[in-house]
């Protein structure tokens, strides 16, 4: 259910990116559209109930990502009492007792926090860590930097004729190959998947001219491989780029907007 949800809603999302102006009457009709090219009927009462048990299901979910991070401010707390206390004492071996504690709770909370800003397909960053990470709360960036916006090209053939599993396959390799690159040049980096198959690589504190000359590689790279399915299908991989650096307090909408029209 939420995969298909998220299909019709990203389908949605990229059809109206453009519009100025989006009335829920309006939106409405885009997802309904959409909606309907996955035979799924909005009216049907046995969505309406699955529908029901995912909504239930992704609220179960928020709690139990609250009720965690609150038992976790819980242990940092008792944590450092305890540490302040050993500091005190010079007591070596509870300080290296706590130190064990904090990396057991370093690894819940990475836990959690994946759960959240976490793609489950690919494993990148989804669309909740963008606008955690980098906007403020009229949707415009904290700060200067630059970014590459990445379409994977023909996405929707790929799966229309191959199916779920090889669209999959084919941005899990992507993501992995262009992340396993931009390490390699030692670049300072983060990437997240923003809508079905359009990625966007966050640069910090990089030279734009560097990073074009590094994706454009890259690119370059990809075009001259082709993957072999299991089944014995072939695939040539291809994505489009654009590169653009942004500035505090910039619209990020806008930016997103303008820069992914140009790789249509």
């Amino acid at each position: 259910m939420k995969r298909i949800l998220k299909k019709v809603t990203d389908a949605t999302v990229n059809e109206l990116l453009q519009n100025e102006i989006i009335l829920p009457s309006t939106y409405f009709q885009c997802f309904d559209k959409h909606a309907k090219t996955l035979e799924i009927d909005l009216e049907d009462k046995e969505f309406h109930k699955n529908l029901d048990s995912f909504i239930a299901k992704e609220y179960a979910d928020i709690n139990d990502y609250a009720k965690k991070t609150l038992e976790s401010l819980d242990k940092v707390t008792l944590a450092t009492k305890d540490a302040k206390l050993a500091i005190e004492n010079k007591d070596e071996s509870s300080l290296q007792k706590i130190y064990h504690e904090m990396q057991d709770l370093k690894k819940e909370l990475d836990t959690v926090t994946n759960k959240v800003f976490k793609d489950e397909v690919t494993q990148a960053f989804n669309k909740k860590w963008i606008y955690n990470r980098f906007l403020n709360n009229e949707y415009n960036f904290k700060k200067d930097g630059a970014l590459a916006l990445i379409k994977v090209e023909n996405a929707d053939y790929i799966y229309e004729n191959y199916g779920q599993l090889i669209f999959d396959n084919l941005q899990i390799f992507l993501v992995k190959y262009i992340t396993k690159k931009i390490k390699e040049e030692r670049l300072n980096y983060s990437i997240a998947r923003f809508i079905n198959n359009q990625f966007i690589i966050f640069f910090d504190n990089e030279d734009l001219k560097e990073c074009s000359h590094v994706i454009n590689n890259i690119k370059n790279l990809i075009e001259d491989t082709t993957l072999k399915s299991k089944s014995g299908i072939l695939i040539k991989p291809k994505f489009t780029y654009e590169m653009n650096t942004y500035s505090k307090n910039e619209s990020f909408s806008e930016l997103i907007e303008n820069s992914f029209i140009n790789t249509y």
